[in-house]
């Protein structure tokens, strides 16, 4: 209750800001009253409760704001129970598929020989007709750290639905490097 309440004083403080209460904030609190009032779970209490129901642009959204960061951790998180093929100008070896562990120590090494200056996806593939797949494709600047070369290429990041009993989520299932 007490998290409703400031999600309604943000609100009102947001309103006042812009300028008064329009409709659309005033049907938000209608529903945000109906929700509570039946004591139903709010949308944020749903997806804390099932931490993977993430669609794949949040998983892309992670992936780009970990590399960025130099951070295997986000890209990891999103690896599922089968290999990962991975082909990364950047890193040794050449390419081929890795588990999570492994992919943890290529990764790791890639953002220890290289400094990311930009990656942002710039492609985003709809998933395919049945839902299951989907691509997208980041630019990515980075500089070698040993001589300071800078390189442009594009990275292809593809990702799959996986699915385990009434469980799904989306892993990745492919990251290469493309010129």
């Amino acid at each position: 209750m007490q998290s409703h309440l400031r999600i309604v004083l943000i609100l009102i403080l947001a309103a006042l800001a812009t300028g008064g209460l329009g409709p659309a904030v005033a049907e938000a609190r209608k529903k945000s009253d109906e929700v509570v009032a039946k004591g139903e779970p709010s949308q944020k209490q749903k997806a804390n409760a099932d931490h993977n129901a993430v669609g794949p642009m949040d998983v892309f959204a992670d992936i780009e704001r970990g590399w960025n960061a130099g951070n295997v951790d986000p890209i990891l998180r999103h690896f599922g129970s089968q290999k990962v093929a991975i082909s990364v100008q950047g890193t040794s070896p050449s390419g081929g598929t890795f588990s999570r562990n492994q992919g943890y120590y290529l990764l790791k090494d890639l953002f220890r020989y290289t400094v990311t200056r930009k990656f942002e996806f710039v492609q985003y593939r709809k998933p395919t007709d049945d839902d299951s797949e989907t691509f997208a494709v980041a630019e990515r600047h980075y500089q070698k750290s040993d001589d300071g070369r800078l390189f442009k290429d594009k990275v292809y990041v593809s990702l799959h639905l996986e699915r385990n009993g009434e469980d799904e989520r989306w892993v990745v299932d492919e990251i290469k490097s493309i010129r």
